[in-house]
């Protein structure tokens, strides 16, 4: 168990899987709003499908329409960016947990209402992909779920912007020689491991010079 957990905090601190998946997460929420921007009718009217949201006034489903897509776009380019990752993961992670009960019980209605077999339901979900298999799209959603909570859970900060300008603006020092965050600005170039002096060789010292001869006596 503790190798388990040894292998997780290491592939954590690389920073290279967090960065595949904020990029993966990122690109797919970015496209996904364009997708959306660029038919705003047609995303208002699978809006109105779900019937989640009331018909009167229309202001709901209007700034719905209007608001999501943008958020996924800004929430997208954060992942890739690596600005406020944290925030941008939680705020997917949110979304796709209510995407995700919306599909599953629109599919259920039109079960019920038609009889179709569940695996073989589809529908444009207004995702933006398109009509879709309705079960698969669920097994996807709930993959980009986990995949949120990965970036939301993740301690690393490596190859992210918000590090970066840390770094540029002094607000953060790291260690020069291991990398080691060491706290603000104020704070010693070295972590209190790279900042231990190195042992000097003396007179008295066992190991004297480049041999191991005895120390000359002072006396003579």
């Amino acid at each position: 168990m503790v190798t388990n957990r040894s292998i997780l905090r290491r592939v954590d601190e690389s920073g290279v899987f967090v960065l595949l998946v904020r990029l993966f997460l990122g690109g797919l929420f970015v496209w996904m709003g364009m997708s959306k921007i660029a038919h705003p009718d047609a995303f208002l009217k699978q809006v109105h499908l779900y019937e989640m949201l009331p018909e009167s006034p229309a202001y709901f489903l209007n700034a719905t329409a209007l608001f999501l897509p943008w958020l996924e776009v800004v929430c997208g380019v954060a992942l890739i960016l690596g600005i406020a990752t944290r925030g941008a993961a939680l705020a997917v992670g949110g979304m796709l947990c209510v995407f995700t009960p919306a599909i599953l019980l629109r599919a259920l209605a039109i079960r019920a209402a038609e009889g179709t077999p569940f695996m073989e339901i589809s529908f444009d979900c207004g995702c933006g992909s398109g009509v879709v298999i309705i079960w698969t799209k669920l097994l996807k959603n709930s993959g980009l779920a986990l995949l949120s909570l990965v970036v939301l859970l993740a301690r690393s900060r490596r190859f992210t912007l918000a590090m970066l300008l840390d770094r540029r603006r002094a607000v953060a020092r790291y260690c020069r020689r291991c990398g080691f965050p060491v706290g603000s600005a104020s704070s010693p170039f070295f972590c209190s491991s790279c900042s231990k002096p190195e042992p000097v060789a003396d007179a008295t010292s066992p190991v004297y010079g480049a041999s191991n001869q005895p120390a000359p006596d002072a006396s003579l």
